[in-house]
């Protein structure tokens, strides 16, 4: 899954252009091979159900939030993060509360199911290495 996540990403960042059936048509055929179809399924359910408007709700982050969104949708736990970025515990888990807030989320899952289905993954993202 991450190599496929990986080529979608690597394509985005050559400055072809992907579009949502492109992504769906690769979920569906990652759908047959692959044992974890649940979590396809549901890649596919948030695919096709977004809201169109989601960049506008990601624009409502604040830098903190768009780092932390981005080391989430990297695989991060909140422990991870917090060493990483020097935090506590409690304030991931506050900022990890208002990101779902701001972009109308349900469930800790569906952020790191966001980030993916919505390019938010920069595989050599300077993100990581910023501080504030």
């Amino acid at each position: 899954m991450k190599e496929i996540l990986n080529t979608i990403e690597k394509m985005r960042l050559s400055g072809k252009l992907i579009s949502n059936n492109d992504i769906l048509s690769i979920l569906h055929a990652v759908k047959k091979i692959t044992t974890n179809d649940g979590l396809i399924n549901s890649l596919i359910f948030l695919k096709t159900t977004l809201n169109p408007e989601i960049r506008i709700k990601t624009s409502s982050l604040t830098p903190r939030e768009n780092q932390i969104l981005h080391l989430i949708g990297n695989g991060k736990q909140s422990n991870d993060i917090a060493i990483q970025l020097e935090l506590s515990n409690s304030t991931v888990e506050t900022h990890r509360k208002n990101i779902r807030k701001k972009l109308d989320l349900t469930g800790k899952g569906k952020l790191i199911e966001f980030a993916i289905l919505n390019n938010i993954i920069q595989l050599n993202s300077s993100i990581e290495l910023q501080s504030n």
